[in-house]
């Protein structure tokens, strides 16, 4: 079975020469199809700049990086983008909804860009919202919907295009603890995990830990398990 997502000594320097901060240190994993890893550390420990690149919105300095058995190295930027469209599913803690669009056309922009327009790409987006309780407000603009509705909002257009891998960024980071443990619950139960789609969370908030298959610990750049304990 190949891995969604794997990454071969991927290491992130920002600036150069005495200025210089390397922020991921030759970090290496894999995730399988259906695996929910975590992604833990303390605050400015590289998590996001670790997700980031597994996503390639961000170009490594060394290292190899592969998405559904497509090595990315080499690539031009508009390979990248549409990969990226196709293959990943991006989650935010601010939720990155466009303001002037209400929650179905900030579904349907998604299947837009990925060639599905029209009736289809209503049809794809009125059923992915109706999945995620959100039938009776697709019609209303994020600043209309509450925070846990704006995330689920999110969560339905990181699967619009049904990719293999979701990326999730502090995804309850700005929820309630109720809210938060719903879409959790989504996480578990409702993205798709049963059918082979992997998921990647970086996360503060310890309840994740129940649903996970895997814990990997960053901290200062440097990648081990979830005791710390630095991988060889």
């Amino acid at each position: 079975m190949n891995a969604i997502l794997e990454l071969q000594s991927v290491s992130k320097t920002y600036g150069a020469g005495r200025t210089a901060v390397r922020a991921v240190d030759d970090a290496s994993f894999k995730i399988m199809p259906g695996e929910i890893v975590l992604v833990m550390g303390p605050s400015g420990s590289g998590k996001t700049t670790l997700l980031s690149m597994a996503g390639l919105l961000l170009k490594p300095s060394e290292g190899k990086i592969a998405i559904a058995g497509e090595e990315i190295n080499g690539k031009s930027q508009r390979a990248l983008a549409d990969l990226r469209l196709h293959k990943v599913g991006f989650i935010f803690q601010a939720y990155n909804l466009l303001g002037a669009l209400n929650a179905a056309e900030n579904v349907e922009l998604v299947l837009n860009l990925a060639g599905t327009r029209g009736r289809a790409a209503s049809k794809r987006a009125g059923q992915l919202l109706d999945t995620l309780g959100l039938s009776r407000r697709m019609k209303h603009l994020p600043a209309d919907l509450s925070g846990g509705e704006q995330q689920r909002v999110a969560i339905a257009r990181a699967l619009a295009n049904d990719p293999p891998l979701i990326l999730a960024d502090e995804p309850t980071g700005n929820l309630d603890t109720k809210t938060g443990q719903e879409v959790m619950d989504l996480f578990c139960h409702g993205l798709g995990r049963e059918e082979g789609r992997a998921m990647v969370i970086v996360t503060h908030n310890p309840r994740f830990e129940q649903i996970a298959d895997r814990i990997l610990w960053l901290e200062d750049g440097h990648l081990g398990d979830a005791n710390g304990r630095t991988h060889d």
